[in-house]
């Protein structure tokens, strides 16, 4: 009898053993199945902490799209920047300031003048242009132009003009009635030039604006000034002409 129960008890103690020990396996295999997604998550965790250094070319079009960044080429780069002068208007009430500034500008130079109006005409009335739907559209339905389509159509024109005899000789371009909003004219100098001088022509600002254009819009021309005030490319002029004169060759001699 007591061998008999000595033989179970050393069995029960050999069970015992052996679930012990599966126990103690099934233990260690779990904490090491934890502790390695630990480390995974912590490395992960460092490793996206770390700045993207390169990217594919879909990694890149998902970046641009998620950031609302895109790749920026200026059209006017390198040894053009010393061909090609811009020289802005971000209100202009008559032509015939256009053509005094234009009068006062060196004549060993080619002068292009541009008029973001006309271009918006021109790209609709031909159908087969880049934005002509687009532009057809927005007139039909009485909406805004979109954020950035002005610059465009100059950034159009200007590498149009380039690629003509006068675009092989050195330039001043004239930009009326631009930029009419901070946004367009950051826009210019990302994607087109820097911008040489901004005119502000007093006159039309304090006497006209008002009458032309809504609060907003008015608001968002004189925030333009303010903007190239802060860069000092401001150059106010008035319109008596013989001030105007004057000032206009102080800006020009600048350049120079």
């Amino acid at each position: 009898m007591y061998r008999s129960l000595f033989n179970r008890t050393i069995s029960c103690g050999r069970q015992w053993q052996k679930q012990d020990q599966g126990t103690r396996f099934r233990y260690f295999f779990y904490l090491f199945i934890f502790s390695s997604g630990l480390l995974v998550a912590a490395t992960r965790k460092v490793d996206n902490k770390k700045p993207q250094t390169s990217f594919t070319e879909k990694e890149y079009k998902e970046y641009e799209e998620a950031t609302g960044l895109k790749r920026r080429s200026k059209l006017i780069h390198g040894e053009l920047l010393e061909k090609y002068n811009f020289y802005v208007v971000p209100f202009v009430h008559q032509d015939e300031s256009i053509d005094k500034i234009v009068s006062k500008l060196p004549k060993d130079k080619e002068v292009k003048v541009i008029d973001p109006k006309q271009l918006v005409e021109q790209e609709i009335d031909d159908p087969t242009a880049k934005y002509s739907i687009l532009l057809q559209d927005l007139r039909a339905l009485n909406k805004p132009l979109v954020k950035g389509l002005i610059t465009a159509l100059i950034k159009q024109e200007i590498n149009l003009y380039m690629n003509t005899r006068k675009g092989t000789f050195d330039t001043n371009f004239v930009i009326k009635n631009y930029p009419q909003n901070a946004d367009e004219a950051i826009r210019f100098e990302n994607t087109i030039s820097d911008i040489t001088k901004c005119l502000v022509l007093r006159y039309d600002i304090n006497n006209e604006l008002s009458k032309s254009k809504t609060e907003n819009e008015q608001r968002l021309i004189k925030n333009v000034i303010g903007y190239f005030d802060v860069v000092n490319k401001n150059r106010y002029i008035d319109l008596n002409h013989d001030e105007m004169d004057d000032k206009l060759q102080e800006i020009v001699l600048e350049d120079l």
